[in-house]
């Protein structure tokens, strides 16, 4: 007899286990309001069956604000429709690589590193040169 732990999929029971997440997550947000402490739960490795998956997707919904980043891979965004609780999805290929919830005020995924930033600062000021056609000359010594 095989035990059901063993299970390679996970058992379509309906059990809560969507509820329990939401039940985190209200403490992560409580907690993110009154601190400014931000959290992330990772659904990757729970035991969910998509019938979890489901309703925890249908609880959460969508909200105003999402996004699509194409680095190494797709990755979507989207705000729930409540206000710090974020979905951040990475794949690989067509399959979810990575599948989190953020209790942020930003998803991390979405702000610049400062180095980004730093050559973006360098290629804005070498494009605006180049639109007016500014050329820079070597300084003699």
């Amino acid at each position: 007899m095989t035990s059901p732990c063993a299970a390679s999929e996970p058992i379509e029971t309906g059990a809560g286990f969507a509820d329990a997440l939401i039940s985190e997550a209200i403490a992560l947000v409580e907690r993110f309001a009154k601190t400014g402490e931000t959290a992330t739960i990772d659904l990757g490795g729970l035991p969910m069956s998509n019938r979890d998956r489901a309703e925890l997707d249908d609880f959460l919904g969508r909200g105003e604000v999402s996004a699509n980043i194409d680095v190494i891979g797709r990755t979507e965004v989207w705000e729930t429709r409540f206000s710090g609780v974020w979905r951040v999805r990475h794949f690989g290929g067509a399959e979810v690589a990575t599948d989190l919830i953020e209790i942020a005020a930003c998803p991390k995924i979405l702000f610049a590193d400062p180095r980004d930033a730093e050559s973006a600062a360098r290629g804005m000021a070498k494009a605006l040169e180049l639109k007016h056609g500014i050329v820079e000359t070597p300084h003699e010594t």
